[in-house]
């Protein structure tokens, strides 16, 4: 029988997934300290981290990634258990799932902004609110799909 898309998904190593959104992360804030201390005029374009930027300095970024890959791994086993308590009959494996919808969510900011800024030298192209619209569309495709896989593989 063909696999579906959650049995995909399952397959892949946990520590593969988590390292990859834990690089996503990572990069976007590297990036963001090192880009907004080298453009004295430029401005976070996520309120919240531009608030606490604003009251901690731009050290706060540095700050936030051992606390944001803690939560990270705390969001991914988190989901892992809601979709193994509630959902027994379930194929998503939901540590995986999580961090799935997070790398998907957090992708688009990286590409259109973060590296366009890096390779071409150029302001960044889409504000806050446009990357987290496309990010949150492609997670919701995404979270549409498996739970379709899921409920014909029943």
């Amino acid at each position: 029988m063909k696999e579906n898309i959650n049995q995909k998904i399952a397959k892949i190593p946990f520590w593969m997934l988590y390292v990859i959104s834990a690089f996503i992360i990572t990069f976007d804030l590297v990036f963001t300290y090192f880009f907004l201390s080298a453009n004295s005029h430029a401005r976070e374009g996520n309120p919240l981290n531009a608030y606490l930027a604003s009251i901690f300095g731009l050290n706060y970024f540095l700050i936030l990634i051992p606390i944001v890959m803690i939560l990270l791994f705390a969001a991914a086993k988190l989901g892992d258990w809601i979709i193994s308590t509630f959902y027994k009959q379930s194929q998503i494996k939901g540590d995986n799932h999580v961090l799935v919808a997070v790398i998907l969510l957090t992708f688009s900011n990286i590409l259109f902004n973060e590296v366009f800024v890096l390779l071409f030298d150029i302001k960044p192209m889409l504000s806050f609110k446009n990357v987290l619209i496309i990010g949150m569309l492609l997670m919701g495709v995404y979270i549409t799909i498996t739970e379709i896989a899921d409920s014909k593989s029943k």
